[in-house]
C-alpha cells in the first residue's frame, strides 16, 4: 500500500520528498537499490568529492588530499573559477597526482567569517537571471581550460540544494549539453531516493545525486550539516554513526549503489573523525565520476 501511495505522487518537490524520505527511510533505501540495479549498477562504489569554496580550502587542500591518498582514496574537486585561479599551484599539483576536477562555476559564492568561524553563502543560481547562470557556467568552463589545458566534462552547481526545481535542472542540463558535458552531481539525496544512484536525464546528461544519511535518507551526509550549520540538530558523533551505517548498508550482499559523499576541505582538515570515516569507506570501491560514467554511459 505504501509503495502505491508514494508511486502515485507527481514528482514531489524538495519539501515533500524531504518529509517522506525521513518518515519512511527503509522504503526509500530499498527503492534506491532497486532503481540503481535497474540502471545497471550492481556494484558498490565510493566517491569522495570536495567543494573548495573559500581561500581557506586552498591553504589545506594538499594536506587533506595527502591524508586521503594514504588511505588509498583519490578524491574529486569542485572549485569556482576565481578560486581555481588563486589556488592554481595547489590545485594543479593535486590534479597531476591523478585527482579529478569538475566545473563549479566561475564566481566565488562563499565567504568564511574567521572571527565567528562561520561560512556565509553569497551567490545562488536560483536568484540569478538564467543568462547570468549561463555566463557563470561557461566562464567557469573556459577558466578550467585555461588552468588545466583540457575541457571539463562534469559539473556541480554552487549551493546546489537551492537549484533543484525541474525547470532549473532542465535549464542546467541544456547548457551543459552545449559544451558536451557528460555528467553532473548537482542534486540532493531526494533525487537519489526517487531515482537511484544515477539518473539518465532527458538531455542525456547523467546526474549523480549526493548521498543522504542512513536514518534520514533526505538529509545530506556532509560536513556542513553535521559540524557547522548554526541550525544543526545533529553533531559530529551523529555524522560518524550515520556514515558507518551507510557503509554497512552499501556492503550488504543485496545492496548496490554509490556512496557519493562531499565536504569542504576547510571543514574537515582538522577533524580526525572524518578521516576515520574515510578509512571505513575504503571497504568500498573508490572511483571518480569520470571513471564511473565511462562504464555506464
Amino acid at each position: 500500500m505504501l509503495s502505491k501511495i508514494l508511486n502515485n505522487l507527481l514528482r514531489p518537490n524538495y519539501a515533500i520528498g524531504y518529509f517522506l524520505g525521513n518518515s519512511f527511510p527503509n522504503y526509500f533505501r530499498n527503492r534506491y537499490v532497486t532503481k540503481t540495479k535497474k540502471f545497471g549498477i550492481n556494484k558498490k562504489y565510493f566517491i569522495m568529492s570536495f567543494d573548495c569554496d573559500t581561500d581557506k580550502d586552498i591553504e589545506v587542500v594538499r594536506e587533506v588530499d595527502s591524508k586521503l591518498r594514504k588511505l588509498g582514496i583519490s578524491a574529486t574537486y569542485a572549485v569556482p573559477g576565481e578560486l581555481l585561479k588563486r589556488g592554481k599551484d595547489e590545485y594543479t599539483s593535486i590534479k597531476h597526482l591523478g585527482s579529478e576536477f569538475i566545473n563549479h562555476g566561475y564566481l566565488s559564492h562563499t565567504e568564511f567569517d574567521e572571527k565567528n568561524k562561520n561560512y556565509v553563502s553569497t551567490l545562488f543560481y536560483d536568484r540569478l537571471p538564467r543568462e547570468k547562470v549561463r555566463d557563470d557556467v561557461f566562464n567557469g568552463h573556459y577558466n578550467f581550460i585555461d588552468i588545466f589545458g583540457e575541457e571539463p566534462i562534469g559539473f556541480r552547481t554552487p549551493h546546489f540544494g537551492t537549484f533543484q526545481k525541474t525547470s532549473e535542472l532542465n535549464f542546467l542540463y541544456s547548457i551543459l549539453k552545449e559544451k558536451n558535458y557528460i555528467y553532473s552531481s548537482s542534486t540532493t539525496p531526494v533525487s537519489g531516493m526517487w531515482h537511484g544512484a544515477v539518473i539518465n536525464t532527458e538531455s542525456g546528461i547523467l546526474e549523480i545525486p549526493v548521498s543522504g544519511s542512513y536514518d534520514f535518507p533526505a538529509r545530506i551526509l556532509d560536513s556542513w550539516s553535521y559540524r557547522f550549520s548554526p541550525t544543526r540538530k545533529l553533531n559530529e558523533k551523529d555524522y560518524f554513526n550515520q556514515f558507518t551505517k551507510m557503509v554497512s548498508f552499501m556492503n550488504d550482499s543485496s545492496s548496490s549503489g554509490i556512496l557519493n559523499i562531499y565536504a569542504d576541505p576547510s571543514q574537515v582538515y582538522d577533524w580526525q573523525l572524518f578521516f576515520d570515516c574515510m578509512e571505513i569507506a575504503s571497504s568500498l570501491e573508490n572511483t571518480s565520476f569520470q571513471n564511473l560514467v565511462k562504464n555506464y554511459e
